[in-house]
């Protein structure tokens, strides 16, 4: 019979999330760095006269479960942030460009700018030549002093003649090769299940390899403190809080399976 009792746990292979009701991937993790599964319960002493505990009852048993994923994730920010990932259709991607300005006044944008008809770019800068901002140009329908001309559909900004340099330019472009992640004020992280897939050896024999998995019927992702490392060696971490489905009559908060590789 297989029962094995003490294993070595090489890592945890991946963290895979689902819908609650519909048991659909929702999204999965591969790059896990100090995972740690905790529980927690709350406790009441029961004691006597002169204050000796006779016994502790233990209610509200909870867990947490919680992960540095090497890799900045989009799939788990969208699920931190309680929002969806968009990931078809066109997004609206704000540009910062800094372009050489032509002999006549004339500056090519790289992209088509959208926007507010004949208004797509509001405003341009010139910067000096120690890089500092210069004059502030608006857009206008004809040419004047102040003001520039633009052409959104050939991505041309025309400025006056006398205009000599680079120019600072801001402004919003369409395209179908984005995906976009939403954080409201509003946005709660859904209710999920977890399968936590992790690599155990035998210690007597090291090539021995079981196949673990930590089924969670009922995660939340902790909105209390969400922190994002914007380093490029940085991490993503993030906190699940477990809690059994309330109408499960076996209070199961998760199981820790392990079997033999077939």
């Amino acid at each position: 019979m297989f029962n094995p009792n003490e294993l070595v746990l090489e890592k945890i292979r991946s963290v895979e999330e689902y819908d609650f009701s519909t048991k659909e991937l929702t999204g999965r993790y591969t790059q896990i760095e100090e995972p740690s599964l905790k529980t927690a319960a709350e406790g009441t002493a029961v004691t006597d006269a002169m204050g000796a505990v006779i016994a502790t009852f233990y209610k509200a048993q909870t867990g947490t479960f919680s992960f540095s994923n090497s890799l900045f994730s989009l799939d788990l920010a969208a699920s931190q942030f309680g929002s969806e990932k968009e990931a078809a259709g066109k997004v609206t991607v704000p540009v910062s460009e800094i372009i050489n300005i032509a002999e006549d006044g004339a500056a090519t944008l790289k992209y088509t700018p959208v926007g507010e008809d004949g208004a797509e770019v509001k405003y341009v800068k010139v910067i000096n030549e120690n890089n500092t901002f210069g004059k502030t140009y608006e857009v206008s329908a004809v040419a004047a002093d102040g003001k520039f001309t633009l052409d959104a559909a050939n991505r041309k900004i025309t400025l006056p003649a006398n205009v000599t340099g680079r120019l600072f330019v801001s402004y919003e472009r369409e395209t179908d090769n984005a995906v976009k992640v939403t954080k409201k004020t509003d946005g709660i992280p859904q209710v999920k299940s977890l399968l936590i897939h992790a690599l155990f050896h035998d210690p007597c024999n090291a090539n021995t390899v079981y196949a673990g998995v930590i089924n969670v019927p009922r995660a939340q992702l902790n909105p209390e403190s969400v922190e994002i490392s914007l380093k490029p060696d940085g991490k993503h971490s993030a906190e699940y809080k477990l809690q059994k489905p309330y109408c499960d009559e076996d209070a199961r908060l998760f199981d820790i399976i392990v079997a033999t590789e077939e």
